[in-house]
């Protein structure tokens, strides 16, 4: 049976050039970068040139990245240590109703030790309205988080602006650029935030590394401690092959971000208006901006009670929402923002494309869809 994958929302294959460049600092040079021999100084100078590179990426100063073991991770850093920071300058913090489970559950943590969270609704459109945030700010705000586009239905929130409402109320504002990165221009200025989440398995880079931004002046606290690498920020012996594999992701989405975004954009459109043509098959959120390898459809005719599994079963894999809840038999919280109802949900699937794919591969799905 021939397989093929559509889930690359979930996780990117690593690229073989990233691969290439990792390669000698996993059996060479290995040394402990804060060692001093010249096994460290080596592995110490890999990640001094990797994060210019990746600081260019973000047109950040290489002196505001941090790195970290993934999304998760950059986005608890971001919302508890700015928040142990700010306490007594208030002990509000505004996300939305639609963010990734790491930044819901750092905030429901927060919220038992006393911290105000307030969840923005979104439109059925899936977007969060400025009007929204400008009433939900207080003079106790001291952290917005909001995702620059959202992994299950794709749909892209126009930050500049909500960063520029944030801000002016003088509140920090975070955006988790995880499910972006591969698509998306990450030019901090351009977007005007203060902190920013990214990782390397969304983009094709490796699993286990992430890296945060953290403009110069943001008051944060690290929640690890350890050695003092990186400032004391975040403590632990850096992973060197990663952060070289990061920075090569990065170098690579920089290079091919453009065609990338044209043809596989060219292939969703092409897959969405052959699934538009089926009876019973609704496309979410398909007026909104969206990653252009993002698909949402709801199969309202399906007779399967479990979608991925059923895909699965014709070698397609494909996503119930957020890989990172798909164990959970709970509704999604980003489908019921946007109003769909529990039967629904349960016949949604997410559909994300990727460098790999190819219009055999959509032809497939299409002819899937009908069976189901």
């Amino acid at each position: 049976m021939r397989r093929i994958y559509a889930d690359h929302a979930a996780a990117t294959p690593t690229d073989p050039r990233v691969v290439e460049a990792m390669a000698p600092y996993q059996t060479e040079t290995f040394g402990n970068p804060s060692s001093i021999h010249s096994f460290g100084r080596t592995a110490h100078d890999a990640i001094t040139e990797s994060t210019q590179r990746i600081s260019d990426f973000l047109n950040s100063k290489p002196e505001d990245i941090f790195y970290t073991s993934g999304g998760t991770e950059s986005n608890n850093l971001a919302i508890i240590g700015v928040a142990k920071a700010n306490k007594n300058k208030g002990q509000h913090i505004i996300t939305t109703a639609i963010e990734h489970p790491s930044v819901l559950n750092a905030c429901r943590a927060l919220a038992k030790d006393g911290w105000k969270v307030t969840y923005l609704p979104v439109t059925t459109a899936g977007l969060v309205e400025a009007g929204t945030l400008k009433k939900a700010l207080t003079n106790e705000t001291v952290l917005v988080s909001i995702h620059l586009a959202n992994s299950e239905i794709g749909v892209i929130q126009n930050i500049a602006e909500l960063a520029k409402i944030a801000k002016a109320h003088g509140a920090y504002f975070h955006t988790d650029a995880c499910q972006a990165a591969t698509f998306l221009e990450l030019d901090v200025d351009k977007l005007g935030v203060d902190l920013l989440s990214f990782n390397g398995s969304k983009m094709y880079g490796p699993k286990g590394v992430g890296a945060l931004y953290v403009r110069e002046g943001v008051q944060i606290f690290p929640i690890l401690y350890g050695g003092g690498q990186q400032n004391s920020l975040r403590s632990g012996t850096e992973n060197v092959p990663g952060i070289v594999g990061l920075a090569t992701a990065c170098d690579i989405v920089h290079q091919q971000r453009t065609a990338d975004s044209k043809r596989i954009g060219q292939l969703r459109d092409d897959l969405q208006s052959q699934l538009e043509k089926l009876v019973g098959v609704k496309i979410n959120c398909a007026t909104s901006t969206r990653l252009p390898n993002h698909l949402s459809i709801t199969l309202e005719q399906a007779k399967a009670t479990n979608l991925v599994e059923a895909f699965d079963r014709h070698g397609i894999a494909v996503s119930s929402g957020s890989a990172c809840s798909s164990s959970s038999i709970v509704d999604s919280q980003v489908l019921q923002a946007i109003g769909l109802t529990s039967e629904q949900i349960h016949k949604t699937i997410r559909i994300s494309l990727g460098r790999q794919t190819d219009s055999s591969d959509f032809e497939c799905i299409t002819k899937t869809t009908k069976l189901i």
